[in-house]
């Protein structure tokens, strides 16, 4: 320690030691799987409901289809928008890392009537994001980056009774063509893929958002997996990572030491 010249006291930086920045805590990702129609979006909606004071976003995975060529659009009846290859699930994974960074993300809007990608963009960013869709557990690549991971489990005559109200009145489909694909592809694809994915999940809700007791369990669990995201205040510095650089949140003191001559 070198005395500052012609003074009797030099200053002490008290962060000088403090060589580690805190890093921002990452963004809490919230997966959610479950059948076509068992009521995912409704369980994400009364998670962000009794989230108060966070901010928490949802990505559809309804997003990320892959836009159907000319051919496939004028055979769209026979197309099977049931397989994991419909989705760009490389995509999604790309956005949900680009999340765990702290960064805002723009996502795609898919139009199920024309089936393509709109010009629209969905802006997300928050303290909690939940990823709601039939593939979101699909990839051990997506799982990984799952802080929590949900499956909605609902039965199956009351998943085909929804998709039909859904699909007649919101995609323009018929009831004999909803029915004809649910069999052709909706149930084949559930029992293949979204159903054998049930394993991986870390808690699963029976019957839905209906199940207020699941639900309320879920939201605790939530709350404390966040309690120990909060950052520990030992350091001024904090990462921000919408920047990549270090952002001083508060001005460093210095204490007066007196120097023995």
């Amino acid at each position: 320690m070198s005395s500052l010249p012609n003074s009797s006291y030099q200053y002490e930086n008290l962060f000088k030691q403090e060589t580690k920045p805190f890093l921002k805590p990452d963004t809490f990702l919230v997966g959610v799987c479950g059948g076509s129609a068992s009521g995912k979006t409704s369980v994400c909606r009364e998670i962000i409901r009794q989230l108060k004071g966070k901010k928490v976003d949802i990505i559809a995975q309804d997003w990320f289809y892959k836009p159907l060529t000319k051919e496939q659009r004028q055979d769209s009846a026979n197309y099977n928008f049931d397989s994991p290859l419909a989705i760009d699930l490389d995509l999604l994974t790309e956005k949900l890392r680009e999340l765990k960074k702290g960064k805002v993300v723009q996502c795609p809007d898919y139009d199920f009537v024309s089936h393509s990608r709109t010009k629209k963009t969905h802006q997300v960013s928050g303290d909690v994001i939940l990823i709601e869709g039939i593939f979101t557990f699909e990839t051990k690549a997506l799982r990984d980056l799952y802080d929590m991971k949900i499956f909605v489990d609902v039965d199956s005559d009351i998943r085909l009774s929804r998709r039909i109200l859904r699909d007649t009145s919101e995609r323009g489909r018929t009831i004999k063509g909803v029915i004809g694909q649910y069999f052709r592809f909706v149930k084949p694809g559930f029992e293949n893929f979204v159903a054998p994915k049930r394993k991986f999940a870390d808690v699963i809700i029976l019957r839905g958002s209906s199940n207020i007791v699941a639900i309320n369990l879920l939201l605790d669990r939530i709350k404390a997996e966040l309690q120990n995201h909060k950052p520990q205040k030992k350091n001024p510095f904090i990462y921000n990572r919408y920047s990549k650089d270090l952002e001083i949140l508060s001005i460093p003191t210095f204490k007066k030491v007196r120097v023995k001559n």
